[in-house]
């Protein structure tokens, strides 16, 4: 059961490891050929991609080196007179042809409230259209839960899916938002329960204890159990899919920050091969 979350019952990790966008944004390279070959170089598995920018430059860098595009950070707004995304997605779609790449929808409203399930009646539609036009390219559609925006816990994600009902369109899973949801949070087993049989993809992050965004730093190996209990568990419900590394306004060379967090990744899985 997913409840039964023991430290003690592991399994060989097999999850592909990312790094968002945000890693390079605040001291690395300008050029995306660099910025991809610090991951090469680290060991990363691929990067992702923030609305489509640059996205044929970014492709031919990652398959120079063997990387893959996991996922578009992609915006969509529901409110009414809003244009809903970008409108270049049918253009774009067909350079992400059979990547197994991700649309990962961080979704807002300038007039509902977080989670208010008033907002499915636009939202829905808007999300059945991006869908349907992925789909003939094998990418999948997933919200993305970001504190403070209307599509905001990884239940919004769930509700969503249900009411979307298209076979690429799932559910996601944060672990900053998540935790920075403090009191309404529910426990991990529920949301794992609920979240992991559609989830597409998952993030995770060190923490310096806090819930502000100028506490997410790079992978800590003294948050080693907290990260294990979180992966444990949804690798128990039978997630298998990638897992992203947070790093907003991570301050510093990414060569180092992101070095240090893949040797935590690397700890993680001699953890689970035990």
């Amino acid at each position: 059961m997913v409840a039964e979350m023991s430290l003690s019952v592991a399994a060989p990790m097999e999850n592909p490891f990312f790094a968002f966008k945000n890693s390079m944004e605040t001291a690395g390279p300008a050029s995306v050929g660099d910025q991809v070959r610090i991951l090469a170089d680290l060991g990363f598995d691929g990067f992702d991609n923030r609305d489509l920018e640059g996205l044929d430059e970014q492709l031919k860098a990652l398959d120079k080196h063997g990387l893959k595009l996991f996922t578009v950070y992609f915006s969509v707004r529901i409110d009414e007179g809003e244009v809903p995304f970008n409108p270049k997605l049918p253009e774009m779609l067909p350079l992400l042809k059979d990547r197994g790449t991700i649309l990962w929808c961080n979704t807002s409203s300038k007039k509902l409230k977080p989670s208010d399930p008033a907002g499915d009646e636009r939202a829905v539609p808007i999300f059945q259209r991006i869908a349907d036009m992925a789909a003939p390219y094998g990418v999948r559609v997933a919200p993305y839960p970001h504190i403070g925006l209307w599509v905001e816990s990884p239940e919004d994600t769930v509700r969503l899916a249900d009411k979307v009902n298209c076979p690429n369109f799932g559910t996601s899973f944060n672990l900053f938002h998540w935790r920075a949801l403090g009191d309404k949070k529910r426990p991990l087993a529920e949301v794992v329960r609920a979240v992991a049989p559609r989830m597409m993809v998952m993030s995770i992050n060190g923490n310096d204890g806090t819930t502000a965004v100028s506490a997410i730093s790079p992978l800590q190996e003294s948050q080693i159990e907290g990260y294990f209990e979180v992966l444990d568990a949804f690798k128990t419900a039978g997630y298998r899919g990638p897992v992203g590394l947070q790093c907003y306004r991570v301050p510093g060379d990414p060569k180092e920050h992101l070095r240090q967090s893949m040797a935590v990744w690397r700890k993680l899985q001699e953890r689970f091969a035990k």
